[in-house]
């Protein structure tokens, strides 16, 4: 049996700037997030879930046909990743699986914006790297994940499934991958992964110690694919987003929290001039008043899920956070993966 835990994740910093390839995000993996484990099985693989009603079964050697049901994340994970194994002859039949997927991403009230489907792909990659002993290096799992996530998604940074793949603290610039885009966005292309993708870079970092972060989720669903189509970004955006993002990164560098709580201000700042009104939710604008000088910000799309503190000392922020009905907890950075 293999059992693993994958996390969730929050973006700090540089948020939609970084749909734009070469800028930069500053993104944590939490250990709010999944875990998968995965059994040897007979003559037919299962995935299983405690969050989808349906089991999904199928046949690992041969390409699982994609739907649009609540299996589609799983699915095209599965599928690349064993397009890319026969492909480098890394074994010349997988033995069936069962994989059971137990999550505590979602609330009752809905999803609660930690990255979950991000987290599935990721989690299937790793899951079958360590159960069949690929030992695939931590870049090969990012790209088969990302282009599984691409795959169903059809867009987005790729960020999240960076900062889950690499655990702990990630300053990450997207790639520019328009040179291998098809005209039906068919990413499941196992021939691009080993090549080098123009303007990529993750960087983990290391997190002062002293530093907390106070999550506060709206439990309100944001949509990012909405929110981008309701405006276009101007180019003075991605480089002032740009700046700030290289200022908040060298401010973790040097543990200087003053000049990283004012960072984190400025990009606040610059996402509520360039988005519309409604990206602040009421719930949202709470949070952003009660923050004082306590490093912080909303995180992801905005338009509902979360906003966050980091604090380095004692704070009133879960009090007055819960007295609007948002609810506040600590949340620990997942372990930085090693490969």
């Amino acid at each position: 049996m293999t059992k693993i835990l994958i996390p969730g994740k929050l973006f700090l910093a540089g948020e939609y700037a970084i749909t734009n390839p070469g800028n930069t995000a500053l993104i944590v993996a939490i250990t709010t997030g999944l875990t998968i484990e995965i059994t040897s099985a007979r003559d037919v693989s299962t995935a299983t879930s405690n969050i989808i009603t349906d089991d999904l079964t199928f046949n690992i050697n041969h390409e699982t046909p994609e739907q649009t049901d609540d299996w589609r994340f799983v699915r095209a994970a599965v599928n690349l990743m064993t397009h890319y194994v026969h492909m480098k002859k890394l074994s010349p039949k997988l033995q069936e699986v069962n994989i059971d997927i137990k999550s505590n991403m979602n609330h009752h009230t809905g999803k609660i914006g930690l990255g979950s489907s991000a987290a599935v792909v990721v989690g299937i990659v790793s899951a079958f790297n360590n159960h069949f002993k690929f030992n695939l290096t931590l870049l090969t799992q990012f790209k088969i994940a990302a282009l599984a996530h691409l795959h169903v998604q059809k867009n987005g940074s790729l960020g999240d499934v960076a900062a889950i793949t690499y655990g702990g603290v990630i300053s990450y610039q997207s790639p520019d991958l328009s040179q291998y885009q098809t005209a039906d966005k068919n990413w499941l292309q196992p021939e691009i992964v080993d090549v080098p993708w123009k303007k990529l870079n993750i960087i983990p970092l290391s997190w002062p110690q002293d530093w907390q972060i106070l999550l506060g989720a709206t439990h309100e669903s944001a949509d990012t694919r909405k929110a981008l189509s309701s405006r276009t970004l101007p180019t003075s955006f991605f480089k002032e987003s740009q700046y700030i993002a290289d200022v908040v990164v060298q401010s973790i560098i040097k543990n200087d929290y003053k000049q990283f709580s004012k960072g984190l201000k400025l990009n606040q700042t610059i996402l509520r001039h360039t988005l519309s009104q409604k990206y602040v939710t009421p719930k949202l604008a709470i949070l952003l008043q009660t923050l004082g000088d306590t490093a912080g910000k909303i995180s992801g799309a905005g338009f509902g899920d979360n906003g966050f503190a980091i604090v380095n000392g004692p704070t009133d922020l879960p009090e007055k956070w819960l007295a609007a009905e948002i609810e506040p907890h600590y949340v620990q950075i997942a372990p930085q993966n090693r490969g």
